[in-house]
């Protein structure tokens, strides 16, 4: 509930080998900014009630700073890092996290490098001891390595007939071939990962200047500032990440791009122009989203026109893609063979549509009312409030946005709401992929 974010009070003394910042609002410091004596920043919401610490850790750059021609060693080194560390191998280590009822586990993605972690209170310090020992001393054993190259290779094997993976493929070639977010690992570059490759993948990605840390949970300021340095103070101080151009898509295709597949639906996916996070209209082109097709495909334009009008499908979704270089309008469906022609024609015209009329005062209102009331939804908890937590610092959102989110959405108008969707809600800008085996006219 947001009543276990808000509710938090900041500490009005603490040691005097850190610095707490407290976020601009005292009346709502719920988020303490604690800087450790080494440099080491992180966000903080001491909550004593539940003996329970979540930690978010979060590095700048991901999987577009593996080699050419080693795609996939991010996901090796991610899979390695709960793989063995320090004195311990694969079975001690996990058996250890096991004893101490914690959790750890990292992802590589296209641009971000995550880690997270829960542990108990009164394990907490041997806990926060296992991510030092695995960020300063992975082991990179053979036998984990080789069975992590091995289970990626079978999960790509296996996708080469996944309808959303060929649909993905497919839109990235379309739309962005050549750019470093089209590329995919493949058996074959996977073949060629060396551990020296994921070695030095880690000391690239996972760095201090680079670094984002956000904790959750039963844990004091105090506590927590010399806990900072002794996790992350042996990391490497920075290195040079490949630089990465911004996206820029192709010209949409009148027709559909068609992959077949044989199976009796077909997946249907389209794309269109979308809005930056920082860009002022991203709220109300948030609330529009909604209203096109984002009420968990339940509720909204498409899901009504496709799924409770006509029964052409048991679901629709839409969505803003906001990754940090590339960011589009986007949805799916699936539907029979012999119709997923008449879904893309309907879909186009609920687009033009909205774009060109713009939503509803009752429409707007709803949309209002669904995205400001789930929101306290997301902090049910202290992960939960971790991961949030971190990802409005990812968008360089400040340490209080979570009480100041709502107020941004309510102030959309409906004069912006309409001019949002005149922007962007063209049906002539999307393009369209198909995978299965749709009959077209």
């Amino acid at each position: 509930m947001i009543r276990a974010v808000a509710s938090f009070v900041v500490a009005a003394m603490f040691a005097a080998c850190q610095t707490v910042a407290p976020v601009k609002d005292a009346s709502l410091a719920d988020v303490q900014v604690v800087t450790s004596p080494g440099g080491v920043t992180a966000w903080l919401v001491s909550e004593p009630h539940v003996p329970i610490i979540a930690m978010e850790m979060a590095w700048r750059g991901g999987s577009t700073n593996e080699a050419r021609g080693r795609d996939g060693a991010g996901w090796v080194m991610s899979y390695m890092m709960n793989e063995g560390a320090g004195d311990l191998d694969t079975r001690a280590y996990g058996g250890r996290m096991q004893d101490l009822n914690m959790e750890f586990a990292c992802g590589v993605w296209i641009d971000w490098t995550n880690c997270s972690m829960t542990t108990l209170k009164e394990t907490a310090s041997e806990s926060f001891g296992m991510v030092q020992m695995a960020l300063e001393e992975l082991r990179f054993d053979r036998e984990p390595f080789d069975r992590a190259k091995r289970e990626l290779t079978v999960a790509l094997k296996r996708s080469e007939a996944n309808p959303r993976t060929l649909a993905t493929r497919a839109m990235d070639d379309a739309l962005i071939r050549g750019h470093p977010y089209a590329r995919y690992a493949t058996p074959e570059t996977v073949d060629r990962i060396s551990r020296a490759d994921i070695k030095t993948l880690k000391n690239t990605l996972m760095t201090k200047d680079r670094l984002l840390v956000v904790v959750v949970g039963d844990i004091t300021a105090a506590e927590l500032a010399p806990k900072l340095d002794e996790m992350f103070g042996a990391l490497p101080a920075g290195a040079a990440l490949s630089p990465l151009a911004d996206a820029v898509a192709r010209p949409p295709t009148e027709e559909p791009v068609v992959k077949l597949l044989q199976q009796p639906q077909t997946l249907v996916m389209f794309s269109g122009p979308g809005v930056r996070r920082e860009d002022p209209d991203f709220f109300a082109a948030y609330l529009l989203n909604y209203i096109l097709g984002g009420g968990g495909g339940i509720s909204s334009r498409l899901a009504d026109d496709l799924r409770e009008k006509r029964g052409l499908t048991y679901g629709v979704a839409t969505g803003l893609n906001l990754q940090t270089h590339f960011w589009r309008w986007t949805g799916s469906t699936s539907t029979q063979n012999e119709k997923a022609d008449e879904v893309m024609a309907l879909i186009r015209e609920n687009i033009e549509r909205l774009g060109r009329k713009g939503p509803t005062q009752k429409e707007l209102d709803d949309a209002k009312a669904y995205v400001t009331g789930a929101f306290p939804l997301a902090f049910d908890s202290n992960a939960s409030i971790a991961r949030n937590l971190l990802g409005f610092w990812q968008d360089n959102l400040s340490a209080d946005y979570v009480h100041q989110r709502n107020s941004y959405y309510e102030a959309v108008t409906l004069d912006d709401a309409k001019r949002v969707a005149g922007k962007y809600l063209k049906a002539e800008a999307f393009t369209f992929v198909m995978v299965g085996q749709p009959t077209l006219e």
